[in-house]
């Protein structure tokens, strides 16, 4: 309430002494005190209700509202009951700009206080009740298919938050104004992958930095891979219930519209569960159809798709993990969409000719790198490979597309690292070559021709396989070698006598020495 209806209330008789033009400051609590310094116990809002039993002296008044004004307290109340007010004390009132009010002796403090305690009860009753009839109507509206951006905005401007939704990669989603600097939204994002309780209140990194609070919105099956973020300015530690019922109602809007936003993911998702089949078996116009089916253009041969393949190592436990985090990273994309479960594939629209649909898929590779890393944090169990392909016109490109993703997905996987990203473009030597080799096949070929390298190193101690990797890296040459080694020639002459015999290879004939060349590469 303010302090203008206080005063209004007839039977309280109050008036001002000083600071009347202060009328329509918010009163938020009323306190009885006669501490001579009682700010210990002050909150802020507070009109202070004192009988001035403090007083021994003129100075005192100084100290006193000195220290009322110092906790933010909004008014002073000075009861007559013990006698009338000395002069001091409005004239420090006068000087620290505070409104001091006469309580009449005919009025306890008791009476004051029930008035406030009711006018806040009576506001509150009805701010709730407002609330949740705004909340039910907003739910409705997002629910039925209302912008989540402009919904959100207007919510936290109704609530007087400041407030954010970003995505596990530091990507905008929706904000009360204008969207938090992308270098802050990542830093927020990759750091939110390592806290383990929420809400979590930080700093940006800058001098003077805001002080945030940030919370998952956590839909059905929801991880932090894949999750949004509520963000809002100041520390939850210090809000009061308001604070928080906002930002209550804040998160189960983000919540129910993260469980849209998934729905038709995954509904796309499910429709295409046969675009691999069908571009394998080369069945063109069921593509076309299929894609159509999502509002994805294949139009004329003109119209340019760039392919992503991805997969999470080892297999989530989690469902359906892969698919989420691969249409996170590629969600800023239009059109684009997502199918697959952990060998998942993203087809990506691009538009323009040959030379502009390059520099697209330049763009989306650049992105996918960039956002992979924002996510590296969260992928301590586990490895993130991506591959893409070049940008296809038409459907019938599509095939081709999908082979030149996956291959370069394989790679990504045989090159390691917690995110990897290799764009087909990238791949014009013996990597590819290898990447399109199925798994089995690489596996066996390794250990045929290197495991009774590694058997040998391990039962004799011995650097068979490590001397192997530096003879080929120096083209076979003898001396070069063991110079690098620091062995006598005799010696490397001796260990790779020991590879010859052990492997059945002939370290003289180049195709031997390509055979086991290609062993050592799907090793690493």
């Amino acid at each position: 309430m303010q302090i203008s209806e206080l005063v209004a209330v007839k039977r309280l008789h109050l008036r001002f002494l000083t600071g009347a033009e202060h009328q329509h400051r918010t009163v938020r609590w009323a306190y009885t005190t006669d501490l001579l310094e009682p700010a210990r116990y002050l909150r802020g809002g507070e009109f202070v209700l004192t009988g001035m039993m403090w007083r021994t002296r003129p100075e005192d008044s100084e100290t006193f509202v000195a220290s009322v004004v110092s906790a933010g307290a909004v008014a002073i109340g000075a009861g007559t009951a013990l006698g009338e007010i000395p002069p001091d004390l409005p004239a420090a009132c006068q000087k620290h700009d505070i409104p001091l009010i006469e309580v009449p002796s005919e009025t306890s403090f008791g009476a004051v206080t029930e008035e406030v305690l009711r006018s806040l009860t009576q506001r509150r009753f009805t701010t709730i009740a407002e609330t949740r009839d705004r909340h039910r109507r907003l739910m409705a509206e997002v629910a039925a298919g209302a912008d989540f951006p402009s919904a959100f905005a207007d919510a936290a401007t109704h609530a007087s938050m400041r407030a954010w939704v970003i995505s596990s990669t530091g990507r905008h989603v929706a904000a009360t104004t204008q969207p938090l600097p992308e270098h802050d939204r990542e830093w927020i994002a990759a750091r939110a992958l390592t806290w383990s309780a929420f809400p979590h209140t930080t700093r940006l990194p800058v001098e003077g930095g805001r002080v945030l609070t940030v919370v998952p919105v956590q839909a059905k099956d929801s991880h932090p891979l894949s999750n949004w973020l509520l963000v809002c300015t100041g520390d939850h530690q210090v809000w009061g219930d308001e604070e928080h019922e906002a930002v209550a109602e804040l998160v189960s809007v983000s919540v129910l519209a993260r469980s849209r936003v998934e729905e038709r993911a995954l509904t796309d998702a499910r429709h295409l569960e046969g675009l691999p089949r069908l571009l394998a078996a080369q069945r063109f116009d069921e593509v076309t159809a299929l894609m159509d089916g999502t509002g994805v253009a294949t139009g004329t041969e003109d119209a340019g798709h760039v392919v992503v393949s991805a997969v999470m190592m080892p297999e989530p436990r989690v469902p359906d993990l892969a698919r989420r985090v691969l249409t996170e990273l590629v969600a800023d994309w239009p059109g684009a969409v997502v199918t697959g479960e952990n060998d998942t594939l993203a087809v990506v629209p691009v538009e323009g000719g040959d030379s502009r649909a390059r520099e697209r898929a330049e763009e989306i590779r650049s992105e996918l790198v960039h956002r992979a890393r924002v996510l590296e944090g969260g992928l301590l169990d586990y490895r993130l490979a991506i591959g893409l392909s070049s940008a296809a016109h038409g459907v019938p490109e599509l095939r081709g597309a999908a082979v030149e993703a996956r291959h370069a997905r394989r790679l990504a996987e045989l090159r390691g690292g917690r995110s990897r990203v290799i764009a087909g473009a990238e791949i014009d030597s013996h990597e590819l070559l290898l990447a399109s080799v199925p798994e089995e096949v690489q596996t066996s070929y390794r250990e045929r021709l290197l495991g009774p390298l590694v058997a040998y190193d391990r039962d004799h101690r011995s650097e068979l396989v490590t001397t192997l990797e530096r003879f080929l890296e120096h083209s076979g040459s003898w001396q070069r070698c063991a110079a690098a080694m620091h062995v006598h020639v005799n010696t490397l002459r001796y260990r790779i006598g020991r590879v010859e015999e052990l492997t059945g290879r002939d370290m003289s004939s180049l195709e031997h020495r390509v055979d086991l060349f290609l062993a050592l590469k799907l090793r690493d």
